[in-house]
């Protein structure tokens, strides 16, 4: 699998593509020796988002950019690992056949229609469908109960 990516002035890298997505990626550690730690901005390219099923982030992500995964109507599963701190505005958005989500307690910054949201018909709609899981008491679940989310605690 072909990735895109960045390094940062920290020497860390920002993966900014995946041009060539498969039904199930795992995504590297490591890129050239430089850790992930973050995701940028749609990553997977108009025309072939329907590719992605599942998604497995590496235990180094910290952060989910803006749109990183964005109009993905066919992803099923997306794990994020323990230590991710951050997903953005729309990180996870317009992603329909995603109706289970699991957020670590680590996440403690969660952006505008961060999850469980669609556009469609020129706007931003809450899925009724979907389910959070997360520890109670965390940032996931204060965002849930905000959101009308419905959430599942551990």
């Amino acid at each position: 699998m072909k990735i895109n990516y960045q390094v940062k002035d920290d020497l860390t890298a920002v993966i900014t593509g995946i041009p060539e997505p498969e039904a199930v990626m795992v995504l590297p550690q490591l890129l050239d020796g430089f850790p992930v730690t973050e995701i940028g901005s749609d990553i997977i390219p108009l025309g072939i988002k329907s590719v992605a099923r599942e998604i497995i982030l590496p235990p180094t992500v910290k952060k989910i950019g803006t749109r990183a995964f964005n109009d993905l109507r066919y992803l099923k599963r997306l794990s994020l690992p323990e230590g991710l701190l951050e997903i953005s505005d729309y990180g996870i958005f317009t992603c329909p056949d995603l109706t289970h989500l699991r957020v670590p307690a680590s996440v403690d910054s969660l952006g505008k229609c961060a999850f469980g949201y669609m556009y469609e018909h020129g706007r931003a709609y809450r899925l009724n469908y979907f389910t959070l899981h997360c520890v109670g008491g965390s940032a996931a679940e204060r965002f849930a109960a905000e959101n009308l989310i419905s959430c599942v605690t551990e």
